[in-house]
């Protein structure tokens, strides 16, 4: 008469092939989650700069976003700009958004620590500029939050070697 079950070669055979394919998913894994931290990164900022823009519109009054700790990896904080000098410790915080700070997030000169508004949305003091959110370890940005002297903000998708991010 016959046991019905397995052997205990085959189970040992069963985890060596659920081990070597774990081993080969778990780098895929781990990019992916890497691109997609990444692609959050640059959506929630695009988001926060339009934000501040519409904050300043419609209160017809200067609102700045800047990166907390003056590092936009780090977050970001969107303030009632009551004297128009940028961050300062008189001034109103309307929104605060703190990151992880895993993320590398560096702006080119113009929009290196902050970004001001004025009450008709108009970007001050000639500051559009770049953003970009960077590869881990390497001087590349994938994703770049571009801002237009206008107030318009777009996430471009290009993936390009970048200064900053090294």
């Amino acid at each position: 008469m016959k046991n019905a079950g397995f052997t205990l070669v085959e189970l040992l055979v069963a985890l060596v092939l659920i081990a070597v394919m774990s081993a080969l998913a778990l780098p895929a894994l781990g990019e992916m989650a890497d691109r997609q931290r990444r692609l959050d990164a640059a959506q929630q900022l695009a988001s926060g700069i339009r934000t501040a823009r519409t904050e300043a519109i419609m209160r017809n009054q200067i609102v700045t976003i800047h990166g907390i700790d003056d590092d936009w990896s780090n977050g970001w904080r969107i303030i009632l700009d009551a004297d128009g000098k940028g961050p300062d410790d008189d001034d109103r915080v309307l929104i605060e958004r703190a990151t992880s700070g895993k993320t590398r997030v560096v702006g080119n000169q113009k929009v290196k620590n902050h970004i001001r508004f004025n009450g008709l949305g108009e970007v001050m003091g000639a500051a559009n500029g770049t953003l970009f959110v960077c590869l881990k370890d390497q001087p590349v940005s994938h994703y770049q939050v571009v801002l237009a002297l206008t107030g318009r903000v777009r996430i471009r998708n290009q993936e390009q070697p970048e200064a900053l991010c090294g």
